[in-house]
């Protein structure tokens, strides 16, 4: 619910900044997602290559005549298709506020529609319901009743929108846990088509590239097509586990909306989203989670293990450190084993995960290289890689060894840090982390951060936050400025240490009806203290 640095949030892939990482690992992952852009095709409106300097509405007259065509045809995938690409040309021309976007799609297509009063503009309609936000279906969805108000219906086909049957799926991942593609196909009655998605896997599941295919053999024979030096495998996997490895990282992605992603996966993720939504549900059990025992357990193995033996051996208390933080993060993603990592989550981990997390001695420093060089290749070795594959998942380890100090130092993981330090032990579970991170960044966000603004690790250092941003508002009734002031800190304080998330659940309940976080703060510490949560929750109740 909070927006925040990029810094802290679960990377996509190594950092470009920090933890570019191997350049072998980067274009095997570009060579990926070149392959599911090939594989997939275009859009049947393209977009000119340097589109990203023209104006929105500029684009978009380009497009709507080939948008205005396909209704007419009657052509569902290539409606849905010609559809979505107009929805994403605020993304082309660089505009990435989904308030504006939705400002768009409003303005250059439900109005638009409204104006042109005809069956081919009411199936228009029909499609936004089916693709759009849900504010963008609820204006449609209102235009819809006004044309069909005034006597203009949609063709039948329309109703068929999204109604697609599922065919087969498949699944191409590397070897070491990196990354992922999932392909799925479907049928509108004899015409088969196919989505595929991949997913990255190095922080938590997000889809970074969305393609559609209408030639669904041709995807699914692109997905099997493996070289022989390549460390990927292909498997045909139930259309239940394609929805379970799918439907969440493509949520995430909607939510995050990355201004790097490519203009053909932001129009494609909502007829991802609605084909997904299509697949059946698991009905297995949800994979395995990996407790604190499990890593424990691990952790153990390792140092008992004659590939730690001589890291033990140099500094027993460091190499501990080092195998608690990577077995901790390597298990942090249900169904993912303590030893799971690739090169690229190596070095988040490294040049990520640690500097914005812990807090590093000198002594740590000077065995990082042979102690995480020793658990790599007991990783290895636990998961039978080959000889070759060992060696890909060292080759990128030595840089990130020469950076690390680099990226440690960095002030920016300097203020990561001051969020989470007084939690992170080393053995600390990651995702419980995470979420103390979320609701921190709450309370005291770190985009706000300025030259010479005061850190967040100590009281002293919230309560000053506090004044800088609060100690000019006005106050609610019955209290004085420097009440107010106590108050707002007292909220800040409960949300820093609330691990029962109880004010936290209020805040973002708030959030989500569209209040702003320095508004709800204003909120609830113009409530009484003790029954702060309580209060709110009655109120909003109430409301309803």
């Amino acid at each position: 619910m909070t927006r925040v640095s990029k810094k802290t949030r679960p990377r996509r892939s190594a950092p470009s900044s920090k933890a570019a990482g191997n350049k072998t690992a980067a274009n095997k992952a570009a060579a990926r997602s070149a392959t599911v852009s090939k594989a997939a095709g275009r859009a049947p409106a393209s977009t000119p290559a340097d589109s990203g300097r023209i104006e929105a509405d500029a684009i978009a007259r380009r497009m709507l005549d080939s948008l205005w065509a396909s209704v007419a045809d009657g052509d569902l995938l290539r409606a849905e298709l010609e559809t979505a690409t107009c929805m994403a040309v605020p993304h082309v021309a660089g505009q990435h506020d989904p308030e504006e976007i939705e400002a768009f799609v409003s303005n250059a297509l439900v109005d638009k529609a409204v104006a042109r009063q005809t069956p081919d503009a009411a199936a228009l309609l029909r499609v936004l319901m089916s693709l759009g936000t849900p504010n963008i279906k609820q204006l449609a969805s209102r235009a819809l009743a006004e044309l069909t108000g005034a006597g203009v219906y949609p063709p039948e086909w329309v109703t068929e929108i999204g109604k697609v049957t599922p065919g087969q799926a498949w699944r191409r991942y590397d070897v070491f846990g990196d990354d992922e593609a999932v392909a799925a196909t479907f049928s509108y009655g004899e015409a088969e088509h196919a989505i595929v998605v991949q997913v990255d896997l190095t922080g938590i599941p997000i889809a970074t590239a969305v393609g559609v295919a209408a030639s669904a053999p041709g995807l699914i024979e692109a997905m099997q097509r493996i070289a022989e030096e390549d460390f990927d495998r292909a498997e045909q996997i139930p259309l239940a586990e394609a929805r379970r490895r799918t439907e969440a990282p493509l949520a995430l992605c909607d939510r995050e909306r990355d201004p790097s992603l490519g203009t053909d996966t932001v129009a494609y993720l909502p007829i991802a989203k609605s084909r997904v939504r299509r697949l059946p549900a698991a009905d297995t059990e949800p994979a395995a989670e990996f407790t604190a025992a499990d890593r424990a357990a691990a952790v153990d193995d390792f140092m008992k293990s004659p590939l730690a033996a001589d890291a033990v051996a140099a500094d027993e208390d460091s190499t501990r450190f080092w195998a608690q933080v990577l077995t901790g993060y390597s298990s942090r993603v249900p169904g993912e084993p303590p030893a799971q990592v690739g090169p690229r989550k190596l070095v988040h981990i490294l040049l990520g995960h640690v500097p914005n997390t812990f807090d590093v001695s000198a002594a740590q420093r000077e065995h990082l290289e042979a102690a995480v060089t020793a658990w790599a290749r007991w990783s290895a070795a636990q998961r039978d890689l080959t000889e070759a594959e060992t060696a890909r998942l060292l080759e990128s380890l030595p840089d990130a060894f020469s950076r690390f100090d680099s990226a440690y130092d960095d002030p920016d993981s300097a203020t990561i840090r001051g969020y989470v330090t007084d939690l992170a032990a080393s053995d600390a579970d990651v995702s419980w982390l995470s979420r103390n991170v979320g609701r921190r960044m709450f309370a005291l966000p770190v985009l706000e951060f300025r030259d010479g603004q005061p850190a967040v690790g100590t009281s002293a250092e919230r309560r000053s936050r506090v004044e800088a941003e609060f100690g000019s508002c006005s106050p609610p009734a019955a209290m004085t400025g420097e009440q107010f002031v106590d108050a707002v800190y007292g909220v800040i304080e409960e949300l820093w240490d609330d691990d029962a998330n109880t004010i936290f659940d209020v805040a973002r309940r708030m959030f989500a009806e569209g209040i702003n976080r320095h508004d709800i703060i204003h909120q609830l510490a113009g409530s009484p203290a003790p029954t702060r949560a309580a209060s709110l929750l009655q109120e909003e109740f109430s409301a309803h």
